[in-house]
């Protein structure tokens, strides 16, 4: 088999879970006339392979049914980090009532990602329905795809104290 390709590596192609991949295609030679060439294994040049490793293999075969096998890997690399779907605005609310916080509830975000299995988790702040002390904290999520590439996204809550003080026992 002459000019096999050599491996190829790429990333995925944006919003694909793969990449477009073409190659020349490798001929044969023989000492005799009438060798062939086919390929035998793996998906045909300008198809979208998936992210991962894909083996193309060709035969060569003579004029005499002898055979040759050859192959060629191509890599696809998953390198499109996940995003944070929803993540909330920054919320600013006033203290509850005869407490020095407030409790705050937001709509949970999601992730989504160009390969399947993309997860979202909450890495910093108060969980979702505490009760958040009096002045500012952040909340922030990751968002992790198939691959470990990771996305952070963060909003802040604010807790304004607007409930004035109380004299106890002033005397008459």
């Amino acid at each position: 088999i002459d000019n096999l390709p050599a491996d190829i590596a790429v990333n995925n192609d944006a919003g694909v879970c793969g990449a477009d991949v073409t190659w020349v295609a490798p001929t044969s030679a023989d000492n005799c006339a009438g060798s062939t060439i086919a390929q035998t294994a793996g998906d045909v040049s300008g198809s979208t392979f998936p992210v991962g490793v894909t083996t193309i293999t060709y035969t060569a075969t003579d004029a005499a049914g002898l055979t040759t096998d050859e192959s060629f890997t191509i890599t696809v690399t998953d390198n499109e980090a996940p995003t944070i779907d929803n993540l909330p605005a920054d919320i600013a609310v006033n203290n509850d009532a005869g407490v020095c916080g407030a409790d705050v509830t937001w709509v949970e975000p999601t992730s989504a990602d160009n390969c399947a299995g993309s997860t979202i988790a909450q890495t910093a702040g108060l969980a979702n329905g505490a009760t958040f002390p009096a002045g500012v904290t952040t909340i922030t999520y990751t968002a992790t795809d198939a691959a470990g590439l990771t996305t952070d996204g963060s909003f802040t809550i604010t807790v304004t104290d607007n409930e004035a003080p109380t004299i106890d026992n002033l005397p008459a």
